[in-house]
């Protein structure tokens, strides 16, 4: 999934691109680049315990939001 950084009051949160429209100051990151952020995170945490909450984050993500991935994908799956 392609992402969008981008900081929000203070907070850098990771948005999916299909979900929300640039913004100024984003760094977009294509598929490949988030497939290799999330295997070094992998390789980085390896056999040790992480901490899944991000409520601040996940809250600052929420309102940026403007559509649905999963209805963007149907639509244009659709149109194939």
């Amino acid at each position: 999934m392609s992402i969008r950084i981008r900081t929000i009051n203070g907070t850098t949160v990771a948005l999916c691109a299909a979900e929300t429209d640039p913004a100024v100051g984003d760094i977009y990151l294509d598929d490949t680049m988030h497939h290799a952020l999330a295997a070094k995170f992998a390789q980085d945490w390896e056999g040790q315990e992480v901490n899944w909450e991000y409520h601040p984050e996940w809250q600052t993500m929420a309102t940026q939001k403007l559509r649905d991935a999963e209805t963007e994908l149907r639509a244009w799956s659709d149109m194939q």
